[in-house]
């Protein structure tokens, strides 16, 4: 389990990485198309903020967790001992997989009802939206795979290989 865990994790990881290169030379065909041979690539925002944009956001979503290097602020973190740290660690750990569940869910209503309707929007071309909605609950979900397993697990299973050793929580 902890093997296709790892797999997931990294496989999506890899797909938020070549999105955003993606979107980079979509964005770079596009200005060069229009300021260059005044013809700009149809639809480039529409792709941009339904597709790249999600895929960069939430497909590295169990990645970050995995490693531990979600955003936080240790201005009291650092000033307690080691018994506060752990259970803050696991207070907001548990915080933030809530926090996951409940947008997961939300967002799987969002793509079902996307799907049923063959959800598109309008630009110079018409952009089909619905498959990029799955992109969300598909990350929450491994997200919240790899919260349960440091929940439970804590120190004893890596999920990701990390080359620096840095405080999780």
């Amino acid at each position: 389990m902890i093997r296709i865990l790892r797999f997931l994790t990294n496989s999506l990881t890899v797909l938020a990485g070549l999105s955003v290169a993606l979107m980079m030379f979509h964005i770079m065909a596009d200005v060069i198309g229009k300021y260059v041979f005044h013809y700009p690539v149809p639809s480039t925002a529409e792709v941009v903020a339904n597709y790249y944009m999600i895929a960069s956001v939430f497909l590295i979503l169990a990645y970050v967790e995995a490693k531990g290097s979600a955003i936080s602020v240790d201005l009291i973190y650092d000033n307690v001992g080691p018994a506060a740290q752990r259970v803050m660690c696991k207070v907001g750990q548990i915080g933030t997989l809530i926090f996951y569940m409940g947008l997961g869910w939300f967002s799987w209503d969002v793509a079902m009802r996307a799907f049923r309707i063959n959800e598109t929007v309008d630009g110079l071309w018409r952009v089909t939206v619905w498959p990029a909605k799955y992109m969300l609950p598909l990350g929450l979900a491994l997200a919240c795979l790899v919260l349960l397993i440091k929940i439970f697990a804590g120190d004893r299973v890596r999920l990701v290989e990390t080359t620096t050793q840095i405080h999780s929580h």
